[in-house]
């Protein structure tokens, strides 16, 4: 089964936002501050690849072969939380989820390879802000 994709980022952000607090609560995660600014940020990667094109219409990128459903946004953030929590310093940091959202965009290593580190460079590299993100992720994949 499919489940239809949120129709704003702001329902997205919002229920994988409850998700993980509810999912961190039931495997019993220690309390790590759930950074907003994570979860849009992983929200927003997702639904610019799944569109083809960046939030505020100004770059087409390309589509990787995966989903990229709220559910897999959900289980990044919640192993960045792991993460933060038993490797980390208590907050979830772009390094905590940089491993996951790869993992989550490149289903098969040459085209989606291509489409994510596209991504990286065209759009994240660029974005203000987005700094410590665009360099875990480019850790994670070198």
């Amino acid at each position: 089964m499919v489940l239809p994709v949120p129709d704003s980022a702001e329902d997205e952000v919002r229920i994988v936002t409850q998700r993980v607090e509810q999912l961190g609560r039931s495997l019993e995660l220690p309390e790590v501050p759930t950074s907003l600014t994570e979860i849009q940020r992983v929200v927003t990667v997702f639904r610019e690849l799944r569109s083809g094109v960046t939030e505020d219409a100004s770059t087409k990128v390309k589509s990787p072969s995966g989903t990229l459903s709220t559910a897999e946004a959900i289980s990044v953030i919640t192993n960045g939380i792991a993460l933060a929590a038993h490797f980390g310093d208590g907050q979830l940091r772009p390094a905590d989820v940089a491993a996951g959202i790869q993992g989550a965009v490149v289903q098969d290593r040459v085209s989606d390879g291509v489409v994510w580190r596209e991504y990286l460079e065209t759009v994240a590299r660029e974005r203000d802000g987005w700094g410590d993100f665009y360099r875990a992720c480019r850790e994670v994949g070198a």
